[in-house]
């Protein structure tokens, strides 16, 4: 089981990667419906069945609430069952061939809505205003980050940081050509999110391999990331969450090169502090700080835009018959398991 996030809040608004995802699913069940009908207890209970049925899965996060699922991928059988409401919204690329719809709403009391139609419409836009803001005060710690990144920079050193990347990859390639494949197009994930709890991140994309972490600016890193991504294929990228054309990480079967190793004390050091700027190091604190700053304000407006999901979801939850969703949950597991 390994824990992603196919959707970020990033620099510039709310990025998904549904599309490119569930492009090469042989069955994708979307799920409609409102805040607080049950979408992410059917998701957690579709996990559950899997465990049941001996089957391994991806659990995919929400990064607006990292308590609650956006999707859970079956890898045996290649289904993946998603929420497919706003912001996450993906449509059907091929109904009932491929996709099946589950509305939820089909559980809701209408009239019971009806009552509320002003509170919900204040909450929702309220809602979305403080998402607004997020994105304005990531905007900004991108602008930080960029600073950063410009003062880090050495362009005399670039060639030298390319040169150890190619020699990584010639090693990998030795390794573990078994896990490269021409074919196959990247994946493109999140392992960590802008949530409003902070920033939550998950490592089991790093259990049982062979690990490098890369140690040094941020600058130097992404040159050297950069670098190893032209030379592999079929791999997962992993995407930074600020700055999602960044990456933080490559991970094929077997190995993962990547910023942060989490809890894991078994790894092999890509040392590249060499290639350090120590001429602007007080300027690159400062920039460094303005992210950091920027991001807790981001999260605190996350934390606000969570408030009025949370009071959305009370009116919805009244008006819901749940029965309706078990017969509904019922479907989805005919569908995935047979």
């Amino acid at each position: 089981m390994e824990r992603y996030f196919l959707g970020n809040n990033t620099a510039y608004g709310f990025m998904g990667n549904y599309e490119s995802e569930l492009q090469d699913k042989k069955k994708v069940i979307l799920l409609k419906g409102g805040p607080g009908t049950g979408k992410s207890t059917i998701l957690k209970n579709v996990a559950k069945e899997a465990v049941t049925r001996g089957y391994d899965y991806e659990l995919w996060f929400c990064s607006g609430d990292p308590k609650s699922l956006d999707g859970v991928y079956i890898k045996g059988l290649n289904i993946a069952v998603v929420d497919a409401t706003s912001p996450h919204a993906t449509g059907a690329d091929l109904p009932v061939v491929k996709d099946v719809i589950i509305d939820l709403a089909t559980s809701l009391d209408e009239s019971k809505l009806a009552r509320h139609t002003g509170e919900i419409k204040t909450l929702v836009n309220c809602k979305k205003h403080r998402f607004i803001r997020t994105y304005q005060h990531l905007n900004i710690a991108l602008c930080h980050y960029r600073n950063q990144i410009a003062l880090e920079k050495r362009d005399e050193k670039e060639g030298e940081i390319r040169a150890e990347a190619v020699t990584l990859a010639r090693e990998l390639y030795d390794e573990f050509g078994q896990d490269f494949n021409g074919k196959m197009k990247g994946r493109k994930l999140f392992v960590s999110a802008i949530c409003p709890a902070g920033i939550n991140a998950y490592f089991d994309h790093l259990n049982g391999k062979k690990i490098y972490k890369i140690i040094g600016s941020e600058w130097a890193a992404q040159v050297f990331i950069d670098e190893v991504k032209g030379l592999l294929n079929g791999v997962t990228y992993l995407l930074n969450p600020l700055e999602p054309k960044n990456l933080d990480g490559i991970v094929g079967n077997s190995f993962a090169v990547v910023r942060d190793v989490g809890g894991h004390d078994d790894y092999n050091k890509i040392d590249l502090r060499e290639f350090d700027n120590g001429e602007y190091s007080d300027e690159i604190e400062e920039e460094r700080n303005g992210v950091i700053l920027e991001k807790a304000f981001a999260i605190e407006e996350l934390n606000r835009a969570r408030e009025y999901h949370l009071e959305l979801e009370k009116y919805f939850v009244a008006a819901m018959d749940f029965n309706n969703n078990n017969r509904l949950f019922d479907e989805i597991v005919k569908v995935c398991f047979g």
